[in-house]
């Protein structure tokens, strides 16, 4: 009777484990699944600017712009038009003169890049456009210098940037106005006569800017407006000696902003030189 008992109790067992097993099968107890992983995303914008030949080495040339969806990015010159001419800063995009000797119009008119944005394993790349305007590097005479009198330009906030009023005609392809309650980004000086709105990093556009003045011209870097304001904010430039190039012309104004307006109002003054 006692041998019946255990042959009782062990198929019992059998038949439970059994069933225990076949429930994992069949619908029974299943281990939660992982969540697959967001991925990330990566956004970039290109950079295009305009400066003079032979800047000095070291110069800031101007900064890619890139951020992700989560996490930070880096930043590498992944392939350039004359290599070894930029050089750029792995965590924040900064692009500088590697060598001077490289930025020649003689000899390039202009130079690209292709930067990749890094964030773990996804990339992707932005374009970069440096063009060179010539410089005589002899005697300096084809520069025409502005040397007349000084006069103060004014947009007021929310100014019709359509309207002439608005508008610093200082010549017949650039007049500078600014637009108001525009995206981040386009809140910048432009030039009316080619461009319907600010782009950033690039306008106004036919104009290269550094800071200084004409008595130390010859070792200005020419840039956008945009990034020869320090930190590349605009309103950081608020009474900053600057030198204007008009570029088509070659024509070189001295000039500097006296206020400029936040907050999506497009309010901004300058004072600047005249021709003779």
């Amino acid at each position: 009777m006692k041998k019946l008992t255990n042959f009782t109790y062990l198929l019992i067992c059998s038949i439970l484990l059994f069933k225990c097993s076949k429930g994992d099968d069949e619908g029974g107890y299943q281990a939660p699944s992982t969540p697959e992983p967001i991925p990330i995303t990566i956004t970039v914008s290109d950079l295009s600017i305009t400066i003079a030949e032979n800047p000095a080495a070291n110069a800031v040339l101007g900064t890619v712009q890139g951020s992700a969806s989560s996490g930070t990015v880096t930043y590498a010159i992944t392939s350039q038009s004359v290599a070894g001419a930029i050089a750029i800063n792995a965590s924040n995009g900064q692009l500088t003169v590697a060598d001077a000797s490289l930025f020649d119009f003689e000899t390039v008119t202009s130079l690209t890049a292709v930067v990749r944005v890094s964030a773990g394993a996804v990339t992707k790349d932005a374009n970069v456009t440096i063009s060179l305007t010539d410089v005589d590097e002899n005697t300096g005479s084809s520069r025409t210098l502005w040397q007349g009198d000084i006069i103060t330009f004014s947009k007021p906030n929310g100014g019709d940037p359509n309207n002439e009023a608005n508008q610093d005609r200082i010549t017949d392809r650039v007049w500078i106005t600014r637009g108001n309650n525009t995206p981040t980004g386009q809140g910048q000086i432009y030039n009316i006569v080619t461009e319907s709105n600010a782009s950033d990093g690039t306008s106004p556009a036919g104009t290269a800017w550094a800071q200084g003045n004409y008595t130390d011209i010859d070792d200005l870097t020419f840039t956008s407006f945009r990034n020869a304001a320090p930190n590349q904010k605009p309103k950081n430039a608020v009474g900053i000696p600057m030198v204007l190039h008009l570029v088509e012309d070659d024509i070189f104004i001295e000039i500097k902003i006296t206020s400029w307006a936040t907050n999506k109002q497009g309010g901004f003054s300058y004072e600047r030189r005249t021709a003779q």
